[in-house]
């Protein structure tokens, strides 16, 4: 087979991967591209050539990685950088670019998520609006520098509706998606901090605020507890097994999120606090995922079993946050 058409047989056979069972990819094609649906089925038979602006209007919307299909020579790695600039509208765009790729996730017939925590996942915060919007407003006014959020104290300004709705459809697909992550010791510290700087720094008016936000991170340890207790996401899925949960005792050092859906690869690096970097380059989504194995052979899974390990875990980040409670 030539290599041109078997990058083409690739990538179709890459998004149809991500279709739902019962979804017609010929009419999903067609519908994006403006096409017959004749026209759609010579496409995917090979018998026609996708256009260069129908290969980046289908990769968008199936959320492939066209570089997962060469390989790049001399080492080199291209990645999509997911920059939100300094504007609080480019901060939407940013978390709806994470919400639409687990939709993508949540639609895949086989998917996973692997989660190397360096700090606690975002997908996790938005089951507590008080510590996502903390979260988000922290990354806007500290690290984005956005400027109508440089003056004035965290309780001056309301969640943005659109905002918070992006983060409850990022958690619902985050539910659904099975997945395996690795905390460590220090997966707690970094929000600790931020809580820490903004009280000492003023940025709080009231003081029942941090107690707040102090509580919702409590409460939010003990919703992923009873997660690892049941080995599944949702409490009304018993059974279902979509979770598991190690502790890493070596130190873990960045956020990474290396994700699958079928054939499909896509890692996910963290950059600069909490921009990212994306990649489906085949070398390097290999070696991630021999790190993530490594990680894993080196850690102790608590989902489902290991109780005593579990509950020395997880007591020990709540008595950090009740230190500061104190």
């Amino acid at each position: 087979m030539a290599q041109k058409e078997q990058i083409q047989e690739l990538f179709i056979d890459s998004m149809r991967a991500t279709m739902p069972a019962g979804i017609s990819l010929v009419n999903e094609i067609a519908d994006l591209l403006e096409l017959s649906i004749d026209s759609a089925y010579r496409r995917l038979r090979g018998e026609t050539e996708f256009s260069l602006s129908e290969v980046v209007t289908l990769c968008n919307h199936f959320h492939i990685s066209f570089d997962s299909f060469y390989a790049a020579q001399g080492g080199s790695v291209h990645f999509r950088y997911n920059l939100p600039g300094n504007t609080s509208d480019g901060f939407q765009l940013f978390i709806e670019h994470i919400r639409d790729g687990l939709l993508m996730l949540k639609k895949a017939p086989e998917r996973r998520l692997f989660y190397v925590a360096d700090d606690i996942p975002l997908f996790l915060l938005f089951a507590f609006p008080e510590l996502a919007w903390f979260k988000c407003y922290y990354w806007m006014r500290s690290v984005m520098n956005v400027p109508e959020y440089q003056q004035g104290f965290f309780e001056d300004v309301e969640a943005p509706h659109q905002l918070m709705a992006a983060g409850q459809e990022i958690l619902d697909a985050y539910r659904i998606v099975p997945s395996t992550e690795i905390w460590s010791e220090q997966t707690l510290n970094s929000i600790l901090k931020q809580i820490d700087f903004y009280q000492e720094s003023g940025f709080f008016a009231h003081a029942e605020t941090v107690q707040k936000l102090y509580t919702e991170l409590s409460n939010l340890l003990q919703s992923v507890r009873s997660m690892t207790e049941s080995g599944t996401k949702q409490i009304t899925h018993a059974g279902d097994s979509n979770y598991s949960f190690y502790i890493c005792d070596i130190e873990i050092g960045n956020n990474c999120i290396y994700a699958e859906t079928g054939q499909n690869r896509t890692v996910f690096l963290r950059h600069s606090t909490f921009n990212t970097l994306e990649t489906s380059d085949t070398a390097f989504c290999d070696t991630t995922r021999q790190w993530i194995d490594g990680l894993i052979r080196k850690s102790t899974q608590i989902s489902g079993m290991a109780e005593k390990q579990r509950n020395r875990f997880f007591q020990m980040l709540q008595n950090a946050i009740r230190e500061k409670m104190l």
